[in-house]
């Protein structure tokens, strides 16, 4: 009985170490709200010629905007890896109704669980 009390247990943990999919659907659906719950209280953000280190406020406003204005369609990550830094990082590419975006992002470990760092979103090329 204690064991399957502990698998749902580990598996939450598990679940939090990887934000990833939820991230992805997040910016699949441009749920900003969602996306913007896993960013560290300043985030480095650059969004169509916005750029800088905003307050996860204003960077969830940033992205509402822009995903008003770029309604997604799909969102797949095309690389992952671990940066000089240790940070994860993912790379991927955000198809919109107006064409389609690269979209980078890097995160941090915070109490065992994720957080994003750094987020770009910039037209393809």
């Amino acid at each position: 009985m204690l064991v399957i009390v502990f698998i749902p247990a580990l598996s939450g943990l598990l679940a939090q170490s990887d934000i990833t999919p939820i991230v992805s659907s997040a910016l699949k659906k441009g749920d900003a709200e969602t996306l913007s719950s896993f960013f560290t209280p300043s985030v480095e953000l650059t969004v169509m010629g916005k750029e800088g280190v905003f307050q996860e406020d204003e960077a969830r406003k940033i992205l509402g905007q822009f995903f008003k204005e770029n309604t997604p369609q799909s969102f797949t990550v095309k690389h992952q890896g671990t940066s000089k830094l240790d940070d994860q990082f993912r790379i991927g590419d955000l198809t919109t109704q107006k064409g389609v975006f690269r979209v980078t992002y890097f995160m941090k470990k915070s109490n065992n669980a994720f957080q994003i760092k750094q987020l770009k979103i910039e037209p393809a090329g």
